[in-house]
């Protein structure tokens, strides 16, 4: 029997990373939850597209939104930037924002 993947759950951590995007105040995690849920989206997308049935709609749809959510992350950088550099461990959050602009393309 073949499972079928829905799109629900990339849904939701694209809803989870807009919110945590726009909050009027980053939480001090912000850099550590910013790059689990890009990277629990990216783990998504390879997800949905490896399924054998996969429609071009489908593919479509998630190529239309990954740009989406790589246009969210440019359109914040310089406030994720400097969240990012006002961490104290700036060094590793230097290394956890180049991860996430690797993941976000």
């Amino acid at each position: 029997m073949q499972q079928v993947i829905t799109l629900e759950p990339l849904t939701q951590l694209e809803h989870q990373i807009e919110l945590l995007l726009l909050a009027e105040e980053y939480p001090d995690d912000f850099p550590q939850q910013l790059e689990n849920l890009v990277a629990l989206r990216h783990q998504q997308v390879e997800l949905v597209l490896k399924q054998p049935d996969l429609s071009r709609a489908v593919f479509d749809d998630v190529v239309a939104r990954t740009q989406v959510m790589k246009g969210l992350l440019q359109q914040h950088k310089d406030r994720i930037g400097a969240q990012l550099v006002r961490s104290k461990k700036s060094q590793k959050s230097l290394s956890l924002y180049s991860n996430i602009q690797q993941h976000g393309q």
